[in-house]
């Protein structure tokens, strides 16, 4: 990798820490910053510093724990800088699958009846219960 692709990467990086926090200010404007973070390259050149609040932080903390915990425990599918393939999990397909299956189908009648477009919303409804569904709504 150059270095020219490794500024791109930290710099990508720092506008996602503008985009979140600037996310977050949005709900709340008056929100003062918690965290100074500098990004630099790997050879010490500043690429620029994001101001984040309490909460953005704590997304941030987050997320980089998420990664690292999963590079820790799936140390033969993590490679840095690289996106794995999502495969998913059967177990949690089967998880959602019951969840799905405990809905009463009744339940969504009020939001048909008071749709704008009933009759689409009938159509998905009736494809909804029957599970015949014809890839159109």
């Amino acid at each position: 990798m150059s270095t020219a692709d490794d500024r791109a990467r930290a710099q990508a990086l720092l506008d996602e820490l503008h985009r979140l926090n600037g996310a977050d200010t949005l709900g709340n404007p008056t929100q003062t910053a918690a965290t100074r973070i500098q990004v630099r390259t790997a050879d010490g050149q500043l690429v620029g510093e994001a101001l984040l609040s309490a909460r953005s932080t704590d997304e941030t903390t987050l997320a980089i724990s998420a990664v690292a915990e999963y590079a820790l425990v799936m140390p033969a599918d993590y490679q840095a800088g690289r996106t794995p393939e999502v495969t998913l999990d059967p177990l949690l397909i089967a998880d959602i699958e019951d969840h799905f299956a405990e809905i009463d189908p009744q339940s969504y009648l009020d939001d048909v009846f008071g749709s704008q477009d009933a009759e689409a919303s009938l159509t998905a409804y009736e494809q909804l219960v029957t599970g015949e569904w014809d890839g159109e709504l």
